[in-house]
């Protein structure tokens, strides 16, 4: 295989060539390593001037807005405490997210959505630059109407880059359907985790096209053991979804002992189009030098 070069080079790698094509490498919380602090402002505004596919994570916060946070409490991933979804936005003012170490970074402040995109409409934007904004929702929590145009606002004039991912299919419907424009994408493994049934590749194949059917998904999000599983099996799950005009993320691939050559193999063979990864440039080296 060889390496989908870049402008920026191997350190800032969006896609590498596979047998099939290239395959997107998906910034995980906007990060390019491993190590470094999640949510960068300066790797958004990089990956979108590069063409990377970008991702951060929203809550929805105690007065409707949307702040980009992966966990439901501050602490210990950011210089805060408290439930996100119990606090309004204006409380997380002056507070950062910490690296591997525990340090605060300063070019990873806790913002609203609003505040993280909007200077991307400023930034020169590469054709195929996409950020996915994976909606997080408590067990019990609605998603208010409030934080549906919230994020609405928040990317007005950049929707066509705009996807929506979430375990959550109905209200990532409900998101997708106040940005006209954005991509849907469903991730059914919490779904797995809760019916073994759908551990039989199958079944799940079944599962995604029954939530998809009227819903227009585009991409499915799933585990990548979940992937490398099915081919095992001898059950095609990511070509069957291509079938159906579904592209497959495989997440989250991070280099060491979990991930061999054998799994990126099946993974880029299987046709997956995009594997999300903390640490692109590593894995680009891993599939090139396969």
């Amino acid at each position: 295989m060889t390496a989908f070069e870049t402008s920026g080079g191997p350190e800032t790698p969006v896609a590498v060539e596979g047998p099939h094509g290239p395959v997107r490498l998906k910034w995980h919380k906007l990060r390019r390593h491993l190590a470094e602090a999640p949510f960068k402002r300066s790797n958004l505004a990089l990956g979108w001037r590069l063409g990377a596919s970008l991702e951060v994570d929203i809550l929805a916060t105690a007065d409707g807005r949307f702040a980009v946070l992966h966990d439901a409490t501050l602490g210990p991933s950011t210089t805060g405490r408290g439930r996100a979804s119990r606090m309004p936005i204006a409380s997380m003012s002056g507070l950062f997210h910490r690296d591997a170490r525990g340090a605060a970074d300063p070019d990873a402040p806790v913002l609203s959505l609003a505040e993280l995109v909007a200077p991307l409409r400023k930034l020169p934007r590469a054709v195929s630059a996409s950020l996915q904004l994976d909606l997080k929702l408590l067990e019990g929590q609605g998603l208010p109407d409030s934080a549906i145009a919230d994020a609405a606002a928040a990317v007005a004039g950049i929707e066509e880059a705009i996807v929506i991912g979430s375990h959550y299919l109905d209200d990532a419907r409900r998101l997708s359907a106040a940005i006209p424009a954005a991509r849907l994408g469903y991730d059914p493994m919490l779904a797995a985790s809760r019916r073994p049934d759908l551990r039989d590749p199958e079944r799940l194949l079944r599962h995604i096209e029954r939530h998809s059917t009227g819903v227009s998904v585009s991409l499915a999000y799933l585990r990548f053991d979940a992937v490398v599983a099915a081919e095992n099996q001898g059950f095609p799950l990511v070509r069957r979804l291509l079938d159906l005009g579904i592209e497959t993320d495989a997440w989250t691939v991070n280099p060491g002992r979990d991930i061999t050559d054998s799994i990126l193999r099946t993974l880029v063979e299987a046709k997956v189009r995009q594997i999300t990864t903390d640490a692109p440039g590593e894995i680009f080296r891993l599939i090139s030098s396969l």
